[in-house]
């Protein structure tokens, strides 16, 4: 299409250079800004993080320091009761008895070894456990000492375990525990042969045991109550063996006449009168 003569294009006037350069430099110095917020922000956020962490940090000590005050001096976290568990030939009130000098202390301070101290006089408790059952009870579970016989003193018995022991005394013979011939001491090792043998043997043999003795520790003797009869046991050795085939030769033997039942070889018994 021709144009009238005259007519040119209208040409949009480039940008100046200043102002080009006026807009590149606003431009990097928002880039700047941007970026120097950004890394403010990320510094910042460490710093919080850090003092946030401090910020548990001493609560939780301060927690625990609270605790322990409170565990340690606090009235209602004291003890106020004494729960005994594992008894049989002890009385829970004698053990609860030895514990009074505990009563009214911060539960905190009955440590194992404080208990351990005030049961020491009670021999026949062979180890304990404690427990602590807030607010103010202690559950204390103990393993008596096992009496396997009794050992004459002059005029009293004392029953003892298989670690020599005295557990108490009698003026009586023990009807339901055998006469200990040998010192007890657990150095002893005839003593130690006896106490092995009276521990291997089963209730309804240990219960028929009048007297026992040893002069070594291969050569253990006793007799039988209610009769007259002497067993050669021999060491500690195959006591489940020995001790079914000594039913079957005291049923054999009867009471009368004395006999001399020797079980050193389970294979072979042998069965004499005495001489």
């Amino acid at each position: 299409m021709d144009r009238p003569e005259g007519f040119s294009r209208q040409h949009k006037p480039s940008r100046p250079p200043e102002r080009a350069a006026r807009s590149r430099q606003k431009t990097a110095t928002k880039t700047r800004v941007r970026a120097e917020k950004e890394e403010f922000r990320r510094f910042t956020h460490a710093t919080r993080v850090r003092r946030r962490r401090w910020g548990i940090s001493l609560g939780s000590l301060g927690a625990l320091v609270l605790s322990v005050v409170l565990l340690t001096l606090s009235p209602a976290l004291s003890l106020q009761k004494v729960v005994v568990e594992g008894a049989e030939r002890l009385q829970p009130g004698e053990v609860a008895q030895a514990l009074n000098s505990l009563q009214g202390e911060p539960l905190a301070r009955v440590s194992t070894e404080r208990v351990g101290n005030a049961l020491a006089p009670l021999s026949l408790i062979q180890a304990f456990e404690t427990r602590i059952e807030p607010p103010g009870t202690l559950v204390v579970t103990i393993v008596e000492r096992k009496p396997i016989g009794a050992v004459a003193q002059g005029s009293q018995y004392s029953v003892v375990d298989a670690a020599g022991v005295k557990l108490w005394e009698s003026a009586a013979s023990p009807l339901d525990l055998p006469i200990i011939l040998v010192a007890a001491d657990q150095n002893s090792p005839s003593y130690g042969a006896v106490s092995r043998v009276l521990l291997a043997l089963p209730d309804e043999l240990l219960s028929r045991v009048d007297a026992i003795t040893a002069t070594t520790l291969d050569d253990v003797r006793f007799s039988i109550r209610g009769a007259s009869h002497e067993v050669v046991w021999g060491s500690s050795n195959r006591a489940r063996e020995k001790a079914r085939v000594l039913t079957a030769a005291l049923r054999a033997a009867g009471s009368d006449p004395s006999q001399i039942i020797d079980v050193t070889t389970p294979e072979s018994v042998v069965i004499r009168a005495k001489g």
